[in-house]
C-alpha cells in the first residue's frame, strides 16, 4: 500500500469512528427513574421500565436510579418480571462513573468493563461492582440499602 492510500484509509477510519461516537452519544441519553426512599429501601414502580412510542409499548432493559446517599447512580436491570439486578455505577479501579453500553458497563477513564451482572470482564479493574439486594411485589421494585 502506498503512502497516499494509507493516509486516505486512515482518514476515513477516523471520520467513521467520530461519526459513530457522535451517534452513540445521541442515543445514550439514559432514563433516570422516579423513586422514593422508604425504610432503608429505594422504591420504584415497575412501570418505570415501560414507555410508549408511536402507540407502541416498549420495555427498557434498565433504568438509572439516583439517590442523595450515593455519589454514583444505581444501574437497575430487569432480568425477568421478578428478578432485578442493582449495581452501583462506580468503577472499582479508580472510582469513575460507569457508562452502560449494550450488555456491559464501561469505565470511560481507563477502559474497565463489567457485565450487566457487575462481574469484571476487562481490566484494569480487578474487583466486581458493589451490588444491592432487590425484591419485588406486583407493582414495585425495592432496592435494599
Amino acid at each position: 500500500m502506498d503512502r497516499q492510500t494509507f493516509l486516505k484509509t486512515c482518514g476515513f477510519a477516523c471520520l467513521g469512528g467520530s461519526v459513530m461516537t457522535l451517534l452513540e452519544g445521541c442515543a445514550s441519553a439514559e432514563y433516570v427513574a422516579q423513586t422514593i426512599l422508604q425504610d432503608r429501601k429505594i422504591v420504584l414502580k415497575k412501570t418505570e421500565f415501560i414507555y410508549i412510542q408511536k402507540d407502541k409499548r416498549i420495555e427498557r432493559k434498565y433504568v438509572l436510579v439516583r439517590n442523595d446517599k450515593f455519589r454514583f447512580p444505581i444501574y437497575l436491570r430487569k432480568q425477568n418480571e421478578q428478578t432485578y439486578t442493582a449495581l452501583l455505577m462506580e468503577c472499582t479501579h479508580r472510582s469513575c462513573e460507569l457508562n452502560p453500553q449494550g450488555e456491559y458497563l464501561v469505565c470511560p477513564c481507563h477502559g474497565s468493563e463489567f457485565s450487566n451482572q457487575g462481574v469484571v470482564q476487562n481490566p484494569p479493574a480487578t474487583r466486581d461492582l458493589s451490588y444491592f439486594k432487590t425484591s419485588t411485589d406486583d407493582e414495585n421494585v425495592y432496592i435494599h440499602l
